[in-house]
């Protein structure tokens, strides 16, 4: 998480993670990746899809562009968080040393 620090906000942005009638919601801020039950509304990304999708997303095995492009997810957001959380993503997946 240190190399993600300087992208993260202060304050808590939400994601709650929608998929098969279910839901998770997130707080991500320079403080860490907890889980949460009430969010700010107006600080909140939605991100939906099936959970194939979003266990894609949060593997790293797709990027969220990649299947925003390909309707496996849709994201209620600003283009900002969008591109903030398409960061976080890319950032966080493991380094692959065997390309």
């Amino acid at each position: 998480m240190n190399m993600l620090t300087p992208i993260l906000p202060n304050d808590c942005l939400y994601i709650q993670l929608q998929w098969e009638g279910k839901q998770v919601l997130l707080c991500v801020s320079k403080e860490g990746i907890r889980r949460v039950e009430e969010a700010n509304v107006e600080q909140m990304i939605t991100i939906r899809g099936s959970a194939k999708a979003i266990m894609s997303l949060l593997e790293g095995s797709l990027k969220l562009q990649q299947q925003l492009r390909l309707n496996e997810l849709s994201v209620t957001a600003s283009f900002r968080h969008i591109l903030l959380l398409e960061s976080i993503f890319f950032l966080a997946k493991p380094y692959d040393l065997v390309h």
